[in-house]
């Protein structure tokens, strides 16, 4: 049966921000591993993810999105509505898929991740995930770029 990647990512954004770490042994194999290339980690098992999310500061109970609204195939760019994750786009075909998201850290700021995955039986087995700040743009660019409104934050 082929995977719906869409609702794989929205479940595991859901979860995260819910603090619903239960969801991780649904959706990650055991041995899961994620490389955060930027800072040089390594998450191995699906333990060690599990534990990760839940020393992460900043979390509260009551901080889980309201998904009440996506109408979105997978393949549509659209976003969904979440205090501290947005799923905003994903693409997925067979066992591999990229999720982008958007991420309220607990000082405020707003960040970009991507997710290129690949899965195993269902469950996501291997991630390289990167992260990057949302900034402005620089007026130099100006005559050279097309502007559109960046996500409200």
């Amino acid at each position: 049966m082929p995977v719906d990647h869409q609702a794989l990512s929205e479940r595991y954004a859901r979860a995260l921000a819910s603090g619903d770490y239960k969801v991780i042994d649904e959706v990650f194999t055991e041995d899961f591993v994620d490389e955060y290339p930027q800072s040089g980690e390594v998450i191995r098992g699906r333990d060690n993810l599990r534990a990760m999310m839940e020393h992460r500061p900043g979390l509260t109970p009551d901080t889980g999105p309201d998904l009440a609204s996506v109408r979105a195939k997978a393949s549509d760019e659209h976003r969904v509505l979440a205090p501290l994750f947005t799923v905003v786009r994903v693409q997925g075909r067979g066992d591999a898929g990229t999720t982008w998201l958007r991420s309220r850290y607990p000082d405020g700021s707003w960040w970009w991740m991507i997710v290129v995955y690949e899965l195993r039986d269902g469950r996501i087995a291997r991630s390289t995930s990167f992260f990057a700040p949302q900034f402005e743009a620089p007026e130099w660019r100006a005559p050279f770029v097309e502007r559109r409104a960046a996500p409200d934050a």
